[in-house]
């Protein structure tokens, strides 16, 4: 049996909807409405269409880090000892604020995580929890340069590359 695809089609005035709120989530429904060319009904009934089917999963305030006390930030990949359970880095996420993203990955680290720290001093001291689950390798975040993109709507596979990939 085929897994079920819970993808939801996003026509082009979805994405411009999207687009919108990722720009500015306090945007009016009559404002929205205005800069995607649709009615305000049809804009509101196309943005609750889109949380209740999950792809628009809330709506929050991006804060600065470093405008409120935390001057480091930096990605650690972690590799879990032999035999520990998943269970422990569950634990160790839940129980650090520290870190604002975590994911579970394939390749040579077990797990990546983001974390947004005071000092070096703190760095060393999440390091210290860690490293007594397995091996962390840890890289500083550059300030400026990057920030958090938006998602943005998926290119289409080149028909060249479908066309590499069949059997012949």
């Amino acid at each position: 049996m085929a897994a079920k695809d819970d993808r939801y089609n996003i026509d082009d005035i979805g994405w411009k909807i999207i687009e919108e709120l990722q720009k500015n989530a306090r945007i009016s429904f009559k404002q929205l409405a205005e800069n995607v060319n649709l009615s305000t009904t049809a804009t509101v009934e196309r943005v609750r269409n889109m949380e209740d089917a999950g792809i628009i999963e809330g709506y929050g305030a991006r804060i600065n880090p470093r405008k409120v006390g935390y001057s480091l930030s930096a990605i650690l990949n972690f590799t879990m000892n032999y035999g520990n359970p998943t269970s422990v880095i569950e634990k160790i996420v839940a129980e650090t604020p520290e870190i604002v993203s975590c994911w579970s990955i394939t390749g040579t680290s077990d797990v990546i995580m983001e974390v947004n720290l005071p000092s070096l001093e703190f760095l060393s001291f999440i390091l210290a929890s860690l490293t007594r689950h397995g091996k962390v390798t840890t890289n500083i975040v550059l300030p400026g340069r990057f920030k958090k993109l938006d998602v943005k709507r998926p290119r289409e596979v080149p028909k060249e590359l479908l066309e590499e990939q069949e059997f012949k």
